[in-house]
């Protein structure tokens, strides 16, 4: 964004770059000429356009490096906008597929969800048994273990 300055008078105006005598700047130089001609932008070397800029500007005898850095960088942001995007598309189609499987899965009923809430209760019991004495509660670990299988069996059928 250009910075505004004060004028004498008090008023703002915009400060911005100086354009060229001819009112030409080297970005809108190039970036017809490799529009134009996409092998110049797929190559790596940039003499043919240097050598283009001399031959239209005589007055200069060697091309100075803000030239040659410009020319640079307007290649790379016309290459970055020609090159496709491959994730988009992906993410998309996961977004799709996600959702059908969603919408294809069974309702669950308010019994299952009993019967999940049973599990995880008899899970943390069993847990807590292991935890408090394994060898003295080997018999409530099995049954615990019994009842937790059987619960499962319940939900899958």
């Amino acid at each position: 964004m250009a910075k505004k300055a004060t004028s004498k008078a008090g008023t703002a105006t915009t400060k911005r770059r100086p354009a060229a005598a001819d009112g030409e700047n080297v970005s809108g130089y190039f970036k017809p000429i490799l529009i134009d001609n996409p092998t110049l932008l797929k190559s790596k070397s940039n003499q043919e356009l240097l050598n283009r800029w001399l031959a239209d500007h005589p007055e200069e005898t060697e091309v100075p490096d803000r030239i040659k850095a410009i020319l640079s960088n307007i290649k790379s942001v016309l290459r970055k906008k020609l090159r496709k995007k491959p994730g988009r598309k992906k993410m998309e189609e996961q977004v799709v597929e996600t959702v059908v499987v969603l919408e294809a899965a069974e309702p669950v009923s308010a019994a299952d969800l009993g019967l999940e809430r049973l599990e995880e209760q008899i899970d943390d019991s069993l847990s807590f048994a292991k935890n408090l004495d394994r060898d003295g509660l080997d018999g409530v670990i099995s049954l615990l273990r019994r009842a937790r299988n059987a619960v499962v069996w319940k939900l899958g059928q």
